[in-house]
């Protein structure tokens, strides 16, 4: 036992501490949002903890128009309120209740229920907003990124690809801190996030280009 709470120290003292970014680092981070405009399309998964279970998504999203469709499922449950299809943009979501947790084509153009995306108080509503922001036609300005309180946390590896956790505020400013897992080309393996009142981080996972998005007519 003694031998085990000696290595666990061991390690611990040799873990990298979070650090101010370097100029290469903060270009790195300002790229992020112009290389997933460049992108265009994009398959995710993610997992947000919610007040009412883990929510967990499936799905693409057009970081050029701002426009998102994914299944979701609540993680442990089985009934009817616990899984759909969403769409939304920059300000409205729309679900339909279905069995599916993953986009399906033809998209039903019946049964959707259309609502103004919360502001406050929802998680589910906070990631949907996160990743249709998550876009911009140009680069961030770097050298603001190191006048801030951005850091670099350490490096690990996104499946075979080896990133840099680096962690930048949230979008304008005002938004949670996130932190971003960044390849050495500026591309977005995956992201975190605390939403609301949450304790754990939701989890983006971006898993290569997709196809076009269909769109509702309620949110055209």
């Amino acid at each position: 036992m003694k031998r085990l709470l000696v290595l666990a120290l061991v390690l611990a003292a040799c873990a990298p501490s979070p650090r101010a970014l370097t100029t290469g680092e903060a270009e790195r981070l300002a790229l992020v949002r112009f290389s997933n405009y460049s992108t265009g399309v994009t398959g995710f998964t993610a997992a947000v903890p919610s007040a009412g279970g883990k929510l967990l998504l499936d799905g693409r999203v057009d970081f050029v128009n701002h426009l998102g469709y994914a299944g979701m499922q609540t993680e442990g449950r089985s009934d009817e309120f616990s899984r759909g299809l969403l769409q939304w943009n920059l300000k409205r979501l729309a679900y339909a209740m279905t069995d599916a947790t993953k986009p399906v084509e033809p998209l039903p153009q019946n049964g959707w229920q259309v609502r103004d995306l919360q502001e406050k108080g929802s998680e589910l509503d906070g990631a949907l907003r996160l990743l249709v922001n998550l876009g911009a036609d140009r680069p961030d300005n770097a050298q603001l990124l190191l006048q801030s309180s951005a850091r670099w946390l350490r490096t690990d590896r996104y499946e075979d690809v080896e990133v840099d956790v680096l962690e930048g505020p949230g979008q304008n400013g005002k938004d949670s801190r996130l932190r971003y897992w960044v390849d050495a080309d500026g591309k977005l393996r995956r992201l975190e996030a605390r939403l609301g009142g949450q304790e754990d981080f939701a989890i983006f996972d971006f898993t290569g280009s997709g196809a076009p998005l269909p769109i509702i007519p309620p949110l055209r």
